[in-house]
């Protein structure tokens, strides 16, 4: 069979698609280093001009913003200075403010010394008015005069060269105290700058007024002494002031309204009616206003620019402002002075002022960056066809040897590498004939062999998915069908707790049915937690707990069986051992239930025994280690049985013989305790009993969770002024909803119930309830079903919905949340966590019961000491101790009754052991002080 079958398809595929030879491989990377040394040259070369270019640009528009703010301190504190020595000049007496004439020649002296000004003038508030200035186009300087000698109009008149009247021009009508200068200045009574005034009549006039007010000798206000400036001499010299071939430099007031520009061009506009300043958005100059554009969608206006700032913006190419897109630099500076004048000095150069010459040697280098890879592949090409010749004549040779032609072999007169090259191969192909004959059987063979390996892997992944799917199933419902009667049990023995009739008697035994219950309930999680352990997903619940309590109620629980089998049960624990504690609760008691039940299991004569003590990480910190020691005296355990005792399913002898158990106890156990911190060992002689040991980490706390003491204030009934609480109860299960019903019921809830999703739904429409409590499995339709169509049909004043399961993987919560339920809860519930989630989600205020009595709280007899009785008379002490030795228990009770309220642990520690005929330990207590 030729070589070339035996070639994956894979690779046969893509040696059709290599499209490139040997040849282009040897050409091109010679041709790419030649065109990217030179490229990249010519990038770097670019690229150090551009940074040059920016220098240079922000060096320019900073010089030229410069240059602009010291002309504007100039230019205009000459209104300052001549506007203010005029003032003090009338204040000081040096100048007859009544004397015109002599104001006239003095003005007219002032304006030929000073070029910049462009007309000043003196309103008195007696109405007299002068000014001297520059403002008739063709006329020079002229004087205009509003006085009694004037008749109130404002007569112009033309001066010699000696400042003298020669020629009256006009007079028109003209009020000098209405004149808005003069009114801002005698309101202010501080120099000013008025507004912009543009004179209608005279084309182009537009001016600034700076005006200061004169005051005589007391300080009253005389008048105004004022100086103008035109803005077209600002404009002057921006247009003199070359920043570049197209750089522009303009000048605005705050509202846009423009100063000045360096373009030839005015800043007024005629209208229909009169000639109006130019906005700068109004600008013809497509430069200016793609700049101003720029501007306020950077800043969004004017007012916001605070200093100074420095940029650049692309402009231009698919704008309407600039043909050809293109960098624009802009540095726009505020200009402020203390009288109130508030400007933006903004100076803008286009990128393109700079870039002609490297855009020249750009296009060089492109076309000598062109000009060597011509060269470089002319080069490459005869280079390449020099080294090739040979290597193709291999490749032929090595084509038909794949194609099983044995015996080809290539002829090379060369004594270079290609040569020695050509000998090489000659000898593989002989080497090839002889191995390639039995390579083929050999891969045939492992191909088959992984095959079936392969078969056999997808069979078992499958068997295993299979497997833990009906695994989880099984769990599933399993749990669910176990806690809907645990519900049941829960449910009306926490309905009968709250009873007032109920004897003593028969509240201890409901109290221990629930106790029960709840153990029973923890076993049934405890069922997930194998597969949890199996997938790695266990995880420590951490809480507050009374360790006391917790083992007080398993001595409980355990006892009966104990004395059924005639076997003594001891529990011993330390002072030091800490009461409240904090760790997984329910692992730990799970942990102590495991052995404690397996120790009696397999004890028929004897006892049992727990132990625990604790010792302290150190004196200032909470952690501590409790160690634990489970011994019983039960039938032991072969030696060569212990390593088998931590296998899940699996059973010693001793436990087989029993016939009970599956084998899960101690797996499970071992593993919570080392989720706990700590690791569990087991001792046994075969005759002589177990002994298993184990420690745990805990955080020696102040007080338990409030969950351990929740049952203290018992709710009554609800509070006054609140609304008629409708209540809806979903259960296909007619005692899950009795449960409910007979809870909410009497404390003034209306509660209705329904028994499918279907059913909910049509009561939901009629009734309109504050809340409804979903059960998620029922028939017809289930509670999500149910769940989602009121939730879409609520139009915004939906229900609160809460979710009730007997499911109790932890996975269905999310998904439940996720259809619309407002809550998640499962069975069994407790009574509290009912009233909590509707005082959560409807506001429901309670009225709880006006009681000082205490849950019971058992003081280990290792914590009761003889001194808690000191309080007692010795009468008392002396009769106690001789019914206790009697063992006279309803006397005992007698004189327990005798003890004040106010130790009530004392009194209930010391009912417990009369109740379980400690008589010994009551013998012991009052040895000594009786």
């Amino acid at each position: 069979m030729p070589l070339a079958n035996h070639i994956p398809h894979s690779q046969r595929r893509c040696l059709r698609r290599a499209a490139p030879t040997l040849r282009t491989w040897l050409v091109v990377p010679f041709v790419l280093q030649i065109f990217t040394a030179v490229g990249l040259v010519g990038y770097l070369s670019f690229r150090n001009s551009q940074q040059a270019v920016n220098h240079l640009a922000h060096q320019l528009i900073r010089e030229a913003s410069l240059r602009v703010d010291q002309h504007l301190d100039t230019y205009l504190a000459s209104s300052y200075q001549i506007a203010r020595s005029n003032a003090e000049l009338v204040e000081s007496g040096l100048l007859n403010r009544q004397d015109l004439d002599l104001v006239g020649y003095q003005f007219w002296q002032k304006v030929k010394l000073h070029q910049k000004i462009s007309y000043m003038h003196f309103t008195q508030t007696n109405g007299n008015y002068l000014g001297v200035g520059r403002w008739l186009p063709g006329e020079g300087i002229t004087v205009d005069e509003v006085s009694p000698r004037t008749k109130g109009k404002n007569v112009v008149y033309k001066i010699d060269s000696q400042g003298k009247r020669t020629q009256k021009i006009g007079a028109y009508d003209f009020n000098p105290l209405t004149y808005p200068p003069f009114v801002r200045t005698s309101q202010l009574r501080k120099p000013n700058w008025s507004p912009v005034k543009v004179l209608q009549e005279i084309d182009g006039y537009v001016a600034l007024v700076f005006g200061h007010p004169v005051y005589d000798r007391n300080q009253k206000f005389i008048g105004m002494m004022a100086a103008d400036l035109t803005l077209s001499q600002i404009g002057d010299f921006l247009q003199d002031l070359q920043v570049s071939p197209s750089g522009k430099i303009f000048i605005i007031e705050r509202d846009g309204m423009l100063i000045a520009h360096s373009v030839k061009q005015p800043i007024l506009k005629a209208t229909a009616k009169d000639k109006q300043r130019l906005n700068i958005l109004e600008d013809p100059d497509p430069q200016i206003k793609a700049t101003v554009q720029y501007l306020q969608r950077k800043f969004g206006s004017f007012e916001q620019i605070k200093n100074a700032q420095e940029f650049d913006f692309q402009v231009g190419g698919d704008s309407s402002l600039l043909t050809q897109s293109e960098r624009q630099f802009v540095q726009v500076t505020p200009w402020r002075d203390k009288f109130g004048l508030d400007w933006l000095v903004v100076v803008t150069i286009p990128e393109s002022d700079f870039m002609k010459q490297i855009n020249a040697n750009t296009r060089t280098t492109i076309l000598l960056s062109l000009a060597a890879l011509f060269i470089a592949t002319m080069f490459g090409i005869f280079t390449a066809r020099w080294v090739t010749q040979p290597i193709l004549r291999l490749n032929q040779a090595a084509k038909d040897i794949a194609k099983g032609n044995w015996h080809q072999t290539v002829e090379l007169n060369r004594t270079d590498e290609l040569g020695e090259l050509t000998i090489s191969f000659n000898q593989m192909a002989g080497q090839l004939k002889e191995s390639f004959e039995t390579l083929e059987q050999r891969v045939s063979d492992r191909t088959a062999a992984l095959a079936e390996s392969n078969h056999q892997l997808e069979h078992a992944k499958e068997k295993a998915e299979v497997a833990n799917q009906a695994k989880s199933s099984f769990i599933a419902n399993m749990s669910h069908e176990l806690r809907t009667p645990l519900n049941g049990i829960l449910g009306f023995a926490q309905l009968m707790t709250r009873s007032k009739t109920l004897s003593t008697e028969h509240q201890e035994n409901i109290s221990i049915i629930t106790r029960c219950g709840e153990h029973l309930l923890t076993l049934i999680n405890n069922i997930l937690d194998l597969s949890k352990i199996e997938a790695g997903k266990t995880t420590l619940n951490l809480k507050h707990f009374d360790f006391y309590r917790l083992l007080s109620d398993l001595e409980d629980m355990f006892r009966l069986k104990a004395e059924d089998k005639r076997l003594q049960m001891l529990f011993e624990y330390l002072p030091d051992v800490p009461r409240y504690v904090e760790t997984d609760e329910v692992k730990l008691r799970q942990v102590l239930i495991n052995l404690i039940s397996n120790a009696i299991k397999f004890s028929d004569e004897g006892g049992v025994s727990l132990r625990v003590k604790a010792i302290a990480s150190s004196e200032a910190s909470p952690t501590h280690t409790l160690y634990f020691e489970v011994e019983d005296s039960g039938p032991g355990i072969a030696a060569d049985e212990l390593d088998k005792l931590f296998e899940a399913f699996a059973q010693t002898q001793t436990g087989k013989n029993a016939q009970e158990g599956t084998g899960l106890g101690l797996p499970i156990s071992r593993n919570f305790v080392q989720l706990m911190g700590g690791e569990m060992n087991v001792s046994s002689q075969v005759g002589y009993g177990t002994l298993v040991k184990f420690q745990i980490q805990v955080t020696a706390v102040e007080a338990a969770d409030e969950e351990t003491v929740r049952f203290k204030r018992q709710i009554i009934a609800l509070e006054s002024n609140q609304p008629r609480y409708r209540i809806l109860v979903v259960d296909d299960k007619d005692i899950n909803r009795q449960i409910l019903v007979k809870l909410l019921s009497p404390l003034g809830f209306e509660v209705k119930e329904a028994e499918n999703g279907q059913e909910a739904i049509d009561i939901w429409q009629q009734w309109q309830p504050h809340l409804i409590w979903m059960d998620m499995r029922m028939p017809v339709l289930n509670g999500v079903e149910a769940t989602q169509y009121i939730k879409a049909q609520a139009n915004g004043n939906s229900p609160k919905i809460i979710a009730l399961t007997a499911s109790s993987l932890e996975e269905e919560r999310a998904a439940i949340l996720a259809v619309g339920c407002d809550d998640f809860m499962r069975k069994p519930f407790r009574d509290y966590e009912i009233f909590d989630a509707m005082a959560k989600h409807i506001g429901v205020l309670y009225v709880y019961e006006e009681t000082q009595n205490q849950p019971q709280v058992y003081l280990p007899t290792a914590k009761l000491q003889p001194s808690d009785l000191n309080s007692m008379s010795s009468e008392w002490l002396s009769e106690f101790h001789a019914a206790a030795t009697a063992g006279r228990d309803q006397r005992l009770m007698e004189l327990i009754e005798k003890i004040p309220e106010q130790n009530s642990a004392i009194v209930q520690t010391l009912k417990h052991l009369v109740d379980n005929f400690e008589f010994d330990a009551l013998i012991e207590l009052t040895q000594s002080i009786s």
